[in-house]
């Protein structure tokens, strides 16, 4: 299983919408996969859930929490797994709650801190199978190991983002490509870089993605052509550009290939998952959804 986080400190510039119409394609494509909402604000899990979690219902938060306590099974331990949904959408997912917030009091001085979604990720990998399925009660997980694992990240570079990279393969960062937001851009890459020292040597940025783009607009075009001057390889062939049906997607809790199978985002996304596949190395799917 190869985990990407779609990432970026700044708000505002499509990583949740990213994440699920990157999965919906992944999806299509033939791929197992399992997205992971680790934002707070929980726009993936209302998009994938269609409704927001009740108190009592548990989340990723969960997991976090419980991660590294006695490594035994138990009703009070929540694995990944046992957390899991299918989603109307095509692939499962785990759903966040407003509690993420407080996420640094929840885990204390967990000695294992920054590893602690790292380690739920890899039992979902290591144990994944129906025997370990129903020990954990997910019920309605894929029937196949998940080829890939998508976590939609907060906006910000806290403790929930580098539990995030820490677990990662790799990163999608979507940018807008105005100035303040590609200044941010260092910010991030310099964090990658601290990770990648002190926590996890494997991660490393799988490609800038231009979203949002809007090309009637002057300063579009002359942002994208300092975004690839400035970061050349690092930006994905694959550009995004404004589309009311993408937008509308999430606020009627649908895809494209429902609500809009012959907008051209369609196709884009779909260049974005093969992109994607390509740059991380994933055999190829087998069976591809009509």
């Amino acid at each position: 299983m190869d985990t990407l986080s779609v990432v970026n400190q700044k708000g505002g510039v499509g990583k949740t919408t990213t994440t699920v119409c990157l999965a919906t394609a992944l999806s299509r494509l033939g791929y197992s996969v399992l997205v992971v909402d680790l934002d707070p604000q929980m726009n993936g899990t209302k998009w994938m859930l269609g409704r927001e979690l009740e108190d009592d219902e548990a989340s990723v938060l969960d997991a976090i929490v419980t991660a590294g306590d006695n490594g035994e099974s138990s009703s009070s331990d929540w694995p990944l797994a046992r957390l899991t949904e299918p989603s109307d959408l095509g692939f499962d997912f785990v759903p966040a709650h407003a509690d993420l917030a407080n996420v640094e009091g929840e885990i204390g001085e967990k000695p294992s801190r920054p590893y602690l979604l790292r380690e739920r990720l890899q039992e979902v990998e290591e144990k994944h199978g129906f025997k370990y399925l129903r020990e954990v009660g997910a019920h309605n997980a894929s029937e196949e190991p998940y080829d890939m694992c998508l976590i939609d990240c907060p906006p910000s570079l806290g403790l929930l983002v580098v539990q995030a990279l820490t677990a990662s393969d790799g990163l999608i960062v979507p940018v807008s490509v105005d100035g303040m937001s590609m200044q941010g851009l260092s910010q991030l890459v310099n964090t990658t870089r601290e990770v990648r020292k002190y926590l996890n040597d494997t991660v490393e940025i799988v490609g800038l993605l231009p979203n949002n783009l809007d090309y009637r607009a002057g300063l579009v075009n002359e942002g994208l052509e300092a975004l690839r001057k400035n970061y050349e390889d690092l930006v994905l062939d694959t550009e995004v550009p404004w589309r009311s049906k993408i937008i509308e997607t999430s606020t009627y809790g649908t895809t494209l290939y429902e609500h809009a199978p012959s907008s051209d985002a369609v196709q884009i996304y779909e260049n974005l998952a093969r992109e994607v596949v390509s740059k991380i190395s994933v055999p190829e799917a087998e069976d591809a959804r009509p």
